[in-house]
Order: C-alpha cells, then structure tokens, then sequence
C-alpha cells in the first residue's frame, strides 16, 4: 500500500485525514526541550484504539504495537543534545526509528539538513504530519527503511536515534546500515539513546573493533507515572 507520508506534495489536511481515517481524533500537544517547543501530532484516545488491536488479536491477528507514538525520555535527552553539541557546518542528519521525528527537527531547527527514517508506516505518517505542523518542510526529507537492505545512496555527518536497539533485526542489520551512511571521518558520529537497562548488546559487539565508543548515562526524572530512570547516550564514531 503506498504511503501518503512519502508523497512529494501532499498536504498537511491530506496527512491529517490519513491519520484520522486510522487512529480516530487526532490532538497536538507541545514538547519542549530546552527553549525550543515542537507540537507533536498524538492519538486522541489511544486506549480505544489499543482496545481494537486486542480485539483483532483475538482473532488470531498479528498486531504491532503502536510504540513509535510515545515519547521516550531517551528521546528527550537526546533532543538536549542536539541542541547543544557542536555540529560541523551544512552538516547532514538522520534519524533512525525516527518515530514522531522529534530530535530530527530539533537538528532542523537549528538549520540542518535532516532525513528521517524509519520501517513503520504509521511512525512516517506522524513524522511527516509533524513536520509540516512545525513547518519544516524545507529542512525535513522523509525515507522509509529497511535497515537489511536499504541503501539512501547518501552518507551523513550525523545519525541519531533513541530506543532502537530492542530489536534483534535492527542490532544485527544496523552495523551495515551505518558502514552505508555515514561519513568517514572523525567529526561524523552516530548517536543512540536508550534506557540504560537496554545493553544493546549484539550491536556493540558487531561494531567495537571498527568504532570508537563513549558512553554517558544520564539520570532521568519523568512524570509521577514512570518515576525516575536512567538513560544511555552512546556516542559511536570510525577509527
């Protein structure tokens, strides 16, 4: 099924109707990382349509969860980050498992290039929606993936992502996917966050004899929900 999120001129009423054909109402609330807020396109009432996932479970359905419209806090820290490190000039970013696009618009915000990318069509669907609800369409190019087989033909000084790591599939793919994409040098790097009790251990081994690795672990205080976490910044660049 072609997605409407790739299209090249769709419009913001278009992607919003696509959503709403789906997921039912659709809000935007405001996240604000630093001095910079982004609205970010939400399911109005997810618990009913998580209600009708279980109902076609039931039927013996395979479903996929809709995790790509939370808002992670490794998402949150990350976001800090590319707000405050030093970037090389016209650099090039992309965001991998790029879920509602919220630290690749940051990048954007800040006047780079950004690609945003993810395997799920519904993640690119809301990423999409929320760039052009941010209006920045002339920074934001959006690419669905295949972290086994897709090449974008173009490398990047910056590839960054939050919680990716979980799936086996991408930590076994992903080692390639970064050899493809970024930049040689010692200025390119590629970025994760995760929530430290994610090792992400398959990825690592694949790629420690070939990269460089830093690692910061940063604490987290969330909302009275999700309580107090800790979040693991790794910064990956080539030898």
């Amino acid at each position: 099924m072609k997605n409407i999120a790739l299209e090249a001129d769709v419009t913001f009423d278009e992607l919003l109707g696509a959503a709403r054909n789906k997921f039912g109402a659709i809000k935007f609330e405001s996240v604000k990382v630093g001095e910079r807020s982004l609205e970010l396109a939400q399911v109005a009432n997810m618990p009913a349509y998580l209600d009708k996932l279980v109902d076609k479970a039931r039927g013996g359905k395979k479903i996929d969860l809709p995790l790509w419209a939370k808002i992670w806090p490794s998402c949150l820290v990350l976001g800090f980050y590319i707000l405050r490190f030093k970037a090389v000039a016209n650099a090039k970013f992309l965001e991998i498992g790029t879920d509602g696009g919220l630290c690749g618009m940051l990048a954007a915000g800040r006047g780079f290039n950004v690609t945003l990318a993810d395997t799920d069509d519904d993640a690119l669907l809301f990423a999409r929606l929320n760039v052009v609800r941010n209006g920045l369409e002339d920074k934001v190019t959006v690419r669905k993936i295949d972290f086994s087989e897709t090449d974008l033909q173009e490398k990047f000084d910056y590839i960054v992502g939050c919680e990716i790591l979980h799936r086996d599939e991408v930590a076994e793919f992903l080692p390639d996917f970064v050899g493809k994409h970024l930049i040689e040098g010692n200025t390119s790097e590629l970025v994760l966050a995760m929530d430290k009790k994610r090792s992400g251990r398959v990825f690592f081994d694949k790629i420690k004899n070939d990269y460089r690795l830093m690692k910061q672990e940063v604490p987290f205080a969330g909302n009275e929900n999700e309580g107090k976490s800790i979040v693991s910044v790794v910064r990956v660049g080539v030898k």
